[in-house]
């Protein structure tokens, strides 16, 4: 087996310089992580009377790149859920509340599947 090689302190040191003086990689930000830290201002704008298309534009001019897709995505996600409410009943399926027909006590017990041979009045 060969000798490990050692590496010289004073080379350790100037790497470790080297290293520390690198420019960060990272600068940037992706679509949804700039619109979430645009979350503030963007609700502004929009309650401020502009569209959401109107943002992504304005935002794009400003070489900050985000579709309007994204804003809402990101953004407005607690809108577009209110959407999906209850459908409203249709007037022609809609059935008005009445009162509920009395019922004999006899009624009441007899089970639903149960029918008569002969009315009750014939008997």
């Amino acid at each position: 087996m060969g000798k490990f090689k050692r590496i010289p302190v004073k080379d350790i040191n100037a790497m470790r310089k080297v290293l520390d003086d690198l420019p960060d990689r990272n600068l940037g930000k992706t679509r949804e992580e700039a619109a979430e830290l645009l979350n503030a201002n963007i609700l502004k704008a929009i309650e401020k009377g502009y569209s959401v298309k109107e943002v992504a534009a304005i935002m794009a001019q400003g070489n900050v790149v985000i579709p309007a897709p994204i804003i809402r995505a990101k953004v407005l996600p607690a809108k577009s859920t209110s959407r999906k409410c209850e459908p409203k009943p249709r007037p022609e399926t809609a059935k008005s509340v009445a009162a509920p027909p009395s019922t004999s006590r006899a009624q009441e017990e007899t089970p639903a599947y149960y029918t008569p041979d002969m009315p009750d009045t014939e008997l």
